[in-house]
């Protein structure tokens, strides 16, 4: 088991009815609109979009930053957990390797400690993962929010009433094909990234001679 925390997967579940949703009219404009049959579908007029979710993750600078600072944070205990988990196949190895030339007494204590040390590797294992996760998830939620009333204001301003997440809609057959030229993702993280700059991380400070 490795833990990288960062590559974990994580939902964004920011393309929700509200940010598809139909262009908002302005005032009176339903009043100047002719009358429809009664029954007649009120069907938008505009444009069809696709984003591509997946890419904010390493595209969006605050996602970065979230990620990087993450990292750090828990950087001491993958590096424990990775520890425990070097000794463990050092241990294995060495009773592979030797198991015919150690006494019996000598491979039932290795054996003892290796099965200890798999405990001890599953629960911190078990605890990191669950740690970060809520820590991954405190620190994403407020830009997955962000990220929902900005695609809002976007599509908006440029006619879209529908935007198709594609992250997983190809594979899973939503959607069959769609023309690249309908493909708003980087222009979206573009003008996201814009909109929110980042500071620059503070320098460390140099090291006293």
């Amino acid at each position: 088991m490795k833990f990288k925390l960062i590559l974990a997967v994580f939902g964004l579940h920011l393309m929700c009815a509200s940010v598809l949703a139909q262009t908002p009219q302005p005032p009176g404009a339903a009043q100047n609109q002719p009358a429809k049959p009664a029954g007649a579908a009120m069907l938008p007029k505009g444009k069809v979009a696709v984003i591509n979710t997946t890419l904010f993750q390493s595209d969006v600078e605050e996602f970065k930053a979230k990620v990087d600072s993450l990292n750090r944070q828990f950087e001491p205990r993958v590096k424990e957990v990775q520890s425990i988990s070097d000794k463990i196949n050092a241990l294995e190895n060495t009773l592979k390797s030797q198991s015919g030339v150690l006494s019996a007494a000598k491979v039932a204590e290795m054996t003892e400690n290796l099965e200890s040390m798999k405990r001890e590797y599953k629960r911190k294992g078990e605890d990191l993962e669950a740690d970060a996760g809520r820590a991954r998830d405190k620190a994403f939620e407020p830009i997955t929010g962000k990220l929902g009333k900005f695609a809002e204001d976007y599509t908006s301003k440029r006619g879209i009433v529908m935007l198709v997440d594609i992250s997983n809609a190809i594979q899973s057959g939503v959607v069959v094909w769609f023309d690249p030229r309908s493909d708003i993702t980087k222009d979206f993280i573009a003008e996201y990234n814009k909109a929110n700059p980042v500071a620059a991380p503070a320098p460390k400070p140099a090291a006293k001679p």
